[in-house]
């Protein structure tokens, strides 16, 4: 699966985009949802204007990173006809050179194969791990080493049992090494990042690595994919003898399959999604409508919003918005 990557240097969030999302907020008020991304997609297309990149097709399969946080930090694609099967989005932080923002890593269910390389000084690659990224159950705030860049394939829960051999519990709050098998599989992939090559290089490189893997050891759908995926494509709000449906089995069953695969019953696995999908619609605005979101995302009121999110930060909504979007 041979895939390219261009992106711009330039990730700032312009105040005409800002007023151009208020006043089309505005022209929607007839929307039940004004900040929903499954109800107003014309409005995140323009909320995420500011990230977008120049892509160059250089003559075969184009993947790219058109998307950015407004602090200009991470760039990702998390658009599925972009990505292999078992992969969420394919993201990367800071670089040669790049002093970032203390960040605090929120709860979320999902692993992520990392390639971490750190430069000196002169701008050479100093180190290089291949490293997992486990799931957050204990929110952290931490700070970024001067030169460290990151360059990470997230993945679906579903998934890391067949690609990773182990279960997203395992590895959760923890950066271990890769397992042996990838490590061996991913010697081609290290020995490109200790070359100095460039990032998006390094992520094509991933994403064939992750493709190929996949393909050989990934089982077929079954029906708990089924209702992890409608959990995902319904923000984490769906009822759970809704969710029977798609699994075609038991509630009962269904909470069973589900934490022997991926360590988390599906009620437990909707709230991270919920949170995680309430934190990326809340960065696209520079003053969200916080009765809005709460409204959106299911909450019985504002201030269930503020603790859930609480929970999952340790912020209130407002000081983690302020952190990840500097406004």
């Amino acid at each position: 699966m041979p895939f390219s990557v261009m992106i711009s240097s330039s990730c700032a969030w312009p105040s005409a985009i800002a007023g151009a999302v208020r006043a089309m907020q505005e022209a929607q008020i007839m929307q039940a949802s004004r900040y929903s991304m499954s109800v107003s997609p014309s409005l995140e297309r323009i909320a995420r204007m500011p990230g977008a990149a120049r892509i160059e097709d250089f003559g075969h399969a184009s993947f790219s990173l058109p998307f950015c946080d407004p602090l200009g930090e991470y760039r990702w694609n998390d658009r599925p006809d972009d990505l292999p099967r078992g992969v969420e989005s394919l993201w990367i932080y800071g670089g040669v050179g790049r002093t970032l923002s203390r960040q605090t890593l929120t709860g979320h269910w999902k692993t992520c194969l990392a390639v971490f390389r750190r430069f000196g000084a002169d701008g050479r690659v100093e180190e290089v791990s291949l490293r997992l990224l486990g799931p957050v159950t204990q929110p952290v705030s931490q700070d970024t080493p001067h030169g460290l860049e990151i360059i990470a394939a997230r993945l679906f829960p579903e998934y890391a049992i067949p690609l990773l051999g182990l279960r997203p519990s395992e590895i959760s709050d923890t950066n271990p090494d890769w397992p042996i098998h990838l490590t061996l599989a991913g010697d081609h992939l290290r020995r490109l990042a200790e070359s100095g090559a460039a990032a998006e290089a390094i992520a094509e490189a991933l994403l064939r690595l992750i493709s190929r893997q996949i393909e050989t050891i990934a089982p077929a759908a079954s029906g708990m994919f089924a209702a992890l995926q409608a959990i995902r494509e319904h923000n984490g709000q769906m009822e759970i003898n809704a969710l029977t449906d798609f699994a075609d089995m038991s509630g009962r069953t269904l909470r069973r399959v589900s934490t022997d695969r991926i360590g988390l019953s599906p009620k437990a696995y909707a709230r991270y999604v919920r949170h995680q999908r309430l934190v990326q619609t809340m960065m696209r605005y520079e003053t969200p409508d916080w009765a809005g979101l709460a409204y959106d995302f299911g909450f019985s009121d504002q201030a269930h919003m503020a603790r859930d999110v609480k929970a999952m930060s340790g912020l209130t909504p407002a000081a983690l918005h302020r952190q990840r979007t500097g406004v």
